[in-house]
């Protein structure tokens, strides 16, 4: 019989299929919606990919929105490594690390309390492979994120375009457009968006407060520098797709996944470009070289 899969619940090590929350000592994060969270995953024998920039993500999202934390990086990174190590014989996994609110002071919604740390474990699930080998499509949807600048759990348009936009075009996800002009694009549901022009240069939306400050996007933007591509961080409008040559989206557990039609927008050839597979290659080596000493 395989062993269980440890997670973390606010003090102990349980059991993933037995992790719950006590509603009634958490109000603020369940019914107001006050929770910050990062998703990670460990390679390498249980290396935590890039875990320092989730921590220091995290700390920033909760200092963002005024949430006191029931302790520092160091201790946060020790509760890791201990599930981690818990968990070595599960393979590779995906953390899911969650600060939820806690109590309020009677009357307020004023916390009573640091906030609550969960950490979900589970085993990691890979992105079917002809999404790398024939791209995706996107379905777009006039949306910008409540506090975009922070890893909040409100998920709701992400949820609502699925279920429309994404069904009506028959897309494999959603990407955000700006409801100010309905016309710049912002990011995806749950990653980070990159086009390259007919120059062959990379371009990103720029963080100018209105997306996530993503991981795997600066991870992205460096690697591309390194390997002398030119990179820049610029609005990208849709009424501009008609000229851009490729396109993929960049996250913390899919690597780089080729976009190839954007609502009917065909992207280039229709095809994973050159570049696209290039920066794949990149961060497939990045990640197979990776050891927590050399990559902070």
């Amino acid at each position: 019989m395989p062993k269980p899969i440890f997670s973390y619940s606010n003090g102990e090590f349980v059991p993933t299929k037995e992790l719950s929350i006590n509603v009634s000592q958490d109000m603020l994060g369940t019914f107001r919606g006050y929770r910050i969270f990062t998703s990670c995953r460990t390679l390498n024998k249980g290396m935590v990919f890039r875990l320092e920039k989730h921590i220091e993500r995290l700390i920033h999202s909760a200092s963002q929105l005024k949430m006191q934390l029931p302790h520092d990086a160091s201790k946060l990174r020790e509760i890791i490594f201990t599930l981690v190590n818990k968990n070595s014989s599960a393979g590779d996994m995906l953390l899911q690390i969650m600060y939820s609110g806690g109590s309020p002071i009677p009357g307020t919604m004023v916390p009573n309390e640091p906030a609550h740390l969960y950490i979900v474990a589970s085993p990691l699930t890979s992105a079917p492979d002809h999404w790398y080998r024939n791209g995706i499509s996107l379905a777009t949807f006039i949306y910008q994120r409540e506090w975009p600048e922070v890893k909040s759990l409100s998920y709701i348009g992400a949820v609502v375009a699925n279920q429309t936009v994404v069904q009506h075009q028959n897309a494999d996800d959603a990407l955000f457009v700006s409801p100010s002009d309905k016309d710049t694009i912002l990011e995806g549901t749950t990653f980070s968006i990159f086009v390259v022009d007919q120059h062959n240069h990379l371009l990103t939306p720029p963080l100018d407060g209105k997306i996530l400050d993503g991981i795997t996007r600066k991870l992205t933007l460096d690697l591309a520098k390194a390997n002398h591509i030119q990179v820049a961080e610029k609005p990208i409008m849709l009424t501009t797709l008609p000229l851009i040559k490729e396109m993929f989206f960049a996250s913390s557990t899919r690597n780089v996944v080729p976009v190839v039609r954007v609502d009917s927008q065909i992207i280039g050839n229709g095809k994973p470009g050159r570049l696209t597979k290039h920066m794949g290659s990149l961060m497939q080596s990045y990640q197979e070289s990776y050891t927590s000493q050399h990559h902070p």
